[in-house]
């Protein structure tokens, strides 16, 4: 029944999943239409929802990763990855707020995902509300890591670190590898919630994806879960942006030696 009750499921296509230049249109993953409406929305409700989402466009253009907003009852926010740069997250954030409208023209709750970026919006307000549902699970098919009933204890270990550490930042993100198996390979994990929960929803959150990920992904070479509040993934592959290496430091140049004190007085 886990599978069953699931909104969607999607295979992931190996190598698609990183936007390699901001002038690429970024790499859609899901959308949820919610509260259909029989009736067109009204202009009033159109045209506040228009002011929000051009307010979190212009947030994003300032340098913001994470920004919430309301306008006249409707509430909406943005998070991009925690790895893009300004650049990224302002071309997804622009690129989303003008998708999802043609994607859901008559609902009055929506929310749109990208690789680097999740957009949302509702008339009841969401903020600070944990959210696991609707949930989107997509894992790679090719191959297995272990048995079907077998843990895959690697993976295990790495989600459930960065989901500590990810705890003890201002931007509830970490991602990172690290080695498994006999042979070393290096695997790769990302866990991500949005700032508007508090580190407590964002464990509940986390660790609620991590319990769907051990029913369904375990033996998977590569998998993700995404929910309104929350996102983990995890890979064989790098698929994140890796933090710039911090110039070494420039060695301080010795004092100059003062002149040998000869002994002699001034003449």
């Amino acid at each position: 029944m886990f599978f069953f009750q699931k909104a969607f499921f999607f295979l992931l296509l190996a190598g698609c999943w990183l936007m390699s230049s901001i002038n690429c249109q970024p790499t859609y993953n899901y959308h949820y239409c919610l509260d259909q409406s029989e009736e067109t929305p009204s202009t009033s409700f159109q045209s506040n929802l228009s002011v929000l989402l051009d307010s979190l466009s212009s947030k994003a253009s300032q340098n913001n990763s994470f920004y919430n907003d309301t306008s006249n009852g409707i509430y909406g926010l943005f998070l991009c990855r925690g790895d893009v740069n300004n650049s990224i997250c302002q071309s997804c954030v622009s690129y989303a707020t003008q998708d999802i409208t043609s994607r859901c023209p008559s609902n009055r709750t929506a929310t749109i995902g990208f690789d680097e970026c999740m957009l949302r919006y509702s008339n009841t307000n969401f903020f600070g509300v944990e959210q696991t549902s609707p949930e989107l699970l997509a894992w790679n098919t090719i191959g297995n890591t272990t048995s079907p009933n077998e843990a895959n204890f690697g993976a295990l270990a790495l989600m459930n670190g960065l989901i500590d550490e990810a705890l003890g930042t201002d931007m509830l993100f970490k991602a990172g590898n690290r080695p498994v198996g006999k042979e070393s390979e290096v695997r790769y994990g990302l866990v991500q919630c949005t700032r508007d929960i508090n580190t407590t929803s964002c464990s509940n959150c986390l660790g609620q994806l991590m319990n769907d990920a051990n029913q369904c992904c375990q033996q998977k070479q590569g998998w993700r879960i995404l929910a309104p509040s929350c996102n983990i993934r995890y890979e064989n592959y790098l698929f994140f942006q890796k933090p710039p290496v911090p110039p070494s430091p420039q060695p301080v140049p010795a004092a100059p030696k003062p002149p040998p004190d000869n002994g002699k007085a001034p003449a």
